[in-house]
């Protein structure tokens, strides 16, 4: 009987996940981040219903230019509230292969397959962090190839890292 129930009730739970998935809070995120002459930085726009929510932009002295990706990704996420639906488009391939390596890193204890340790393991906890509470899809898109947020998103950076 009690797996009867099981049965019965498994496919009402996955169709319920589904209906409150659909009404979570949609956002589209733009990220990008760029080193230029040992000035990093970091930018997003957050768009929701076709319309810039937010903007915003940070500086680093002497990052990675991956550092920067992913500190725009961090900062992003945690402009956004938990439990809502984002696509995120970024120009970095890096960030999103990264990411897909993370489930792997953190079996081993945060730690490639041979022991060597990970570049930007700080942020990537946090990426996994933010990512554990969020509805998140990555999306790649091409750099300076007229996408109008990521455009934005680029030009933050320049601002950004000359101070203005």
């Amino acid at each position: 009987m009690g797996n009867e129930a099981g049965a019965i009730l498994k496919p009402i739970q996955a169709i319920i996940q589904k209906a409150r998935r659909f009404f979570l809070p949609r956002f589209e995120v733009y990220t990008d981040g760029s080193v230029k002459n040992g000035r990093g930085s970091w930018a997003y726009v957050i768009v929701r219903r076709n319309r810039v929510l937010r903007e915003c932009s940070g500086a680093s002295l002497k990052p990675t230019n991956n550092q920067m990706e992913f500190q725009a990704a961090i900062e992003a996420l945690s402009s956004l509230p938990e439990k809502s639906r984002i696509e995120i488009y970024t120009d970095s391939r890096v960030l999103i292969e990264t990411l897909q390596k993370v489930p792997e890193w953190k079996a081993l204890g945060w730690v490639k397959s041979r022991g060597q340790p990970i570049p930007q393991v700080n942020q990537l906890k946090q990426l996994d962090l933010l990512l554990s509470m969020r509805d998140v899809r990555w999306k790649w898109v091409k750099a300076h190839s007229g996408i109008k947020h990521n455009e934005r998103c680029d030009m933050l950076c320049i601002q950004a890292r000359s101070g203005s």
